[in-house]
């Protein structure tokens, strides 16, 4: 019986010996460098991450859990695979338990691995018989992707490392939206961390870290991932074939906290134009133009926009609070794009109170009327209400 209470189903690695990634069909979608995480070559904005696993390896003391912690979109799940085809290449013998007898033991300054390497082929077309990727998959059913890991994901966690690695070095867990693992998975997971086999990582890939039990925590290295620059962010953008200004980098970053995920997804719903029309209806305030402010809702609240709506409820927040931070501090706002009219008067006329409580009845509003699902149109009126009172 395993951890979980269920029969051993153990697979042989012989399986997997004669996978060709050349004919994957995972392997020929990797082409599209921004499909899955999998697939990138480059991780950018992340060097003090990388040089830290680099020197973890190069001195041996590589850990056998790490919690990949930060915002979701900023290269977590990149640098997971990124570190797994690196250890799958060079990590022939137990580098993490005897390095006395490594007779000439490497020193990398990079984790790179050539895409057209046939361990980096491997991983890229998700073949590699020593990684095992434990993630939320969609469910076509129900047409959405659950909130949690599922704990039959989990159950494939340990009889994979009771396996004999297939190339005699590292077996590698990526496990991906960790921090959604119920109690029970997670405490199936600990007994594991807390006996692990010789020469297994197991990365556990949170957005919120802090959602993990302590005894997880403590068992597992933390390495924390910094937000995204907007000059790396608009890089990026300029690979994917998205040509921005850099005034425009700099107001995606800040929305998306740092996230390049969150960026594209903010580029695609159209964030940089409905910020421009919430700043142009605060260009009439104290005597908002309602004229206007109908027109907004209207559009926003159309059948199938969706989208639209939750971007306004996320942009009009977003600008609240970086307001209120602003007014904390005592400074002007963070980005400088925004460092004028109308935001510079509302942050000279109001009081931090004043615009904490507007954060606080937005909110609220914007959740009442999810749970309700109340009218969209009402919504984006009752917000400049809001705002306006």
């Amino acid at each position: 019986m395993d951890l979980f209470g269920e029969p051993d189903t153990i697979e042989s690695a012989d399986e997997t010996e004669d996978f060709d990634p050349a004919i994957s069909p995972a392997f020929e979608a990797s082409q599209d460098l921004f499909t899955h995480p999998r697939h990138m070559p480059f991780c950018l904005g992340q060097d003090n991450a990388e040089q830290t696993l680099i020197a973890l390896h190069n001195i041996a003391h590589m850990p056998h859990g790490i919690i990949f912690s930060g915002p979701k979109g900023i290269g977590k799940a990149t640098m997971a695979f990124r570190l797994t085809k690196f250890l799958l290449k060079n990590g022939g013998g137990d580098t993490n338990q005897n390095p006395l007898f490594n007779d000439a033991p490497s020193t990398p300054t990079s984790l790179d691995i050539p895409p057209d390497d046939r361990i980096s082929r491997l991983v890229s077309s998700g073949g590699h018989p020593d990684l095992l990727t434990v993630e939320r998959h969609y469910d076509p059913q129900k047409n959405k992707t659950p909130e949690a890991l599922a704990v039959a994901e989990l159950r494939k966690v340990e009889p994979f490392l009771r396996r004999t690695a297939s190339e005699g070095g590292w077996r590698i867990v990526i496990i991906d939206d960790a921090d959604t693992m119920n109690r029970n998975a997670q405490n199936a997971l600990l007994k594991i961390l807390e006996e692990p086999p010789k020469q297994t990582l197991i990365i556990l890939i949170a957005h919120r870290a802090g959602a993990l039990i302590p005894t997880i925590r403590s068992r597992a290295r933390t390495l924390n991932f910094d937000p995204l620059t907007p000059e790396i962010i608009r890089n990026l953008l300029a690979q994917k074939g998205e040509t921005i200004s850099s005034a425009q980098s700099e107001i995606l970053s800040a929305m998306a906290e740092g996230s390049f995920g969150k960026t594209c997804a903010l580029l695609e719903q159209g964030g940089l134009d409905i910020l421009d029309e919430i700043l142009s209806i605060l260009e009439t305030l104290p005597r908002p133009d309602w004229t206007k402010i109908h027109a907004f809702a209207d559009r926003l609240a159309k059948q199938g926009g969706t989208d639209d709506y939750a971007t306004f409820t996320e942009t009009i927040l977003w600008l609240y609070k970086a307001l209120s931070f602003a007014k904390a501090r005592g400074q002007a706002l963070n980005t400088e794009a925004l460092n004028k009219p109308p935001l510079t008067g509302i942050l000279q006329n109001s009081s931090l109170a004043q615009l904490l409580k507007i954060c606080e009845n937005l909110s609220e509003a914007f959740d009442t009327t999810a749970k309700a699902n109340l009218d969209k149109r009402q919504a984006v009126m009752n917000a400049f209400q809001i705002i306006t009172a």
